[in-house]
């Protein structure tokens, strides 16, 4: 208990109570130490399907910009206006943010942050980029009106951007269905790339990690 009470100490009694929470309702040989490891674990080997299906969606998000807008599409005042603004958070600061610091496209794309590309995929935007568009850069995606698909892609990667930005402020990720975000980076990388998605398959560990959870131990 000594060592515990050390590490209780350095990490705080508050941010270890999610983990005795859980472990108090586990068999006695699953401790909330072990669940911050876990936890731990889970969060990094997540990074690597997280990071691929951030690259693959801004990508192909951003084809479809650079079509309808041009190569300069960050400066481009009409599309500028149609993206949610009123707040810190919004597309558009976030997009005007970008482009004060930069002045290449590829650059801005690289530093957007995942909750732009989200709110790309609102319904102010189906006539004018999903509806023409969507089935040529998500080619793969399930056969349905491209505003029924595009709803969903607006939903699975809500989803991951959760995920993610929990796993970077190295929050509780146990009580998650992790197996339904796994899910939804699938469907939001085979969307675009097949290959690429079973590329992820061959090299990633969260799967192996997941299945590994102290949680199967609930009585």
């Amino acid at each position: 208990m000594a060592a515990y009470d050390a590490l209780r100490r350095a990490l705080s009694a508050e941010r270890l109570s999610t983990y005795e929470r859980i472990a108090s309702t586990c068999s006695p040989d699953v401790t909330a130490e072990a669940l911050y490891v876990w936890n731990m674990r889970m969060c990094g080997a997540l990074m690597m399907p997280v990071h691929l299906c951030e690259v693959v969606i801004r990508n192909a998000a951003a084809s479809v910009l650079a079509r309808q807008h041009g190569p300069r599409w960050p400066w481009n005042d009409a599309f500028r206006r149609r993206l949610p603004a009123a707040s810190s958070t919004s597309a558009r600061t976030a997009l005007e943010q970008a482009a004060n610091r930069a002045t290449d496209t590829l650059e801005i794309v690289a530093n957007l942050p995942m909750v732009f590309w989200q709110q790309l995929f609102t319904c102010r935007f189906d006539a004018t980029l999903w509806i023409p568009a969507l089935g040529r850069v998500l080619r793969h995606a399930p056969v349905a009106h491209p505003s029924v698909i595009r709803k969903a892609i607006h939903a699975d990667v809500g989803r991951i951007r959760h995920l993610r930005n929990r796993s970077a402020h190295h929050e509780p990720i146990l009580e998650r269905d992790i197996g339904a975000d796994l899910a939804a980076i699938g469907r939001l990388i085979h969307a675009r790339c097949p290959h690429t998605l079973g590329w992820l398959q061959r090299h990633e560990r969260a799967t192996t990690v997941l299945a590994a959870s102290p949680l199967g131990a609930r009585p």
